[in-house]
């Protein structure tokens, strides 16, 4: 008797234990925002920097969220310095590798987002073959930056949305959508008026969208807020009047 009630406890211990290992573990607490706030303070996109550096951001990525970060961006700005396109995509493998590691402990950072967002598209970009695997990769990342840090970058993730949405093939083959990409192009130059890219980006925009009126007045407005040196005043001046009465013409059709 005694054998059998020790192995009908060794069972019940058992199922038990198996019902605590079906149990979900918690996982870990993310980062508090004031943690994020002091993680993504005073931090400067895409510094200048060198391989050394980056290498050691890498290394001290492991136990450090902010290196991660810095790594990234590092990685991003020695990607655009460099002409050996070999080099150009481990640089995008690097960095979208460091991108990620801060993602995963810090996921609340908008930073970490933009910057595995960027880093993708940047491999996806010297790697074609894998473009299209990449596009809802970056869509997700943007958002999620959109979400958490709008302002970043200048309207950065809206702003890459935008060319996200203007560039790829449409559906049924990927996400692009012109329209999308004049509702996130606002969104950047809500949050950043004056920067150009944000400006032109929907002026391209609204062309695809044949809102020829709504793009030369955009397009005029922008001309006009960045006038050239004194010594081209004049034909920069006339050039804005023909853009003008171009856009007029193309309304009166």
């Amino acid at each position: 008797m005694q054998a059998v009630a020790r192995s009908l406890l060794l069972l019940l211990l058992l199922a038990a234990c198996a019902r605590i290992s079906a149990l979900p573990q918690e996982r870990p607490a993310g980062m508090t925002a004031g943690e994020i706030a002091e993680l993504e303070a005073n931090f400067i996109l895409w510094e200048p920097c060198n391989r050394t550096e980056a290498e050691q951001w890498a290394v001290e990525a492991e136990t450090n969220v902010r290196q991660a970060l810095k790594g990234a961006s590092c990685y991003a700005f020695l990607l655009k310095e460099e002409t050996d396109r070999t080099v150009q995509l481990e640089d995008a493998k690097r960095g979208r590798n460091l991108a990620e590691a801060a993602v995963q402990k810090a996921p609340q950072s908008g930073l970490g987002h933009y910057l595995a967002a960027m880093l993708t598209g940047l491999q996806a970009e010297r790697n074609p073959l894998d473009g299209l695997n990449a596009v809802p990769i970056i869509e997700k990342e943007a958002r999620i930056a959109a979400r958490l840090s709008p302002d970043l970058d200048h309207g950065g993730p809206d702003r890459m949305l935008g060319e996200l949405y203007l560039r790829a093939p449409g559906p049924p083959i990927s996400i692009g959508d012109s329209n999308k990409a004049v509702i996130h192009y606002r969104r950047a130059i809500k949050h950043a008026p004056h920067h150009l890219d944000n400006r032109l980006g929907l002026v391209e925009s609204l062309l695809v969208e044949e809102e020829q009126d709504a793009a030369c007045e955009e397009l005029a407005a922008v001309l006009a807020e960045m006038p050239p040196a004194a010594a081209h005043q004049a034909q920069w001046q006339k050039a804005l009047t023909l853009l003008k009465r171009f856009c007029g013409m193309q309304g009166d059709h």
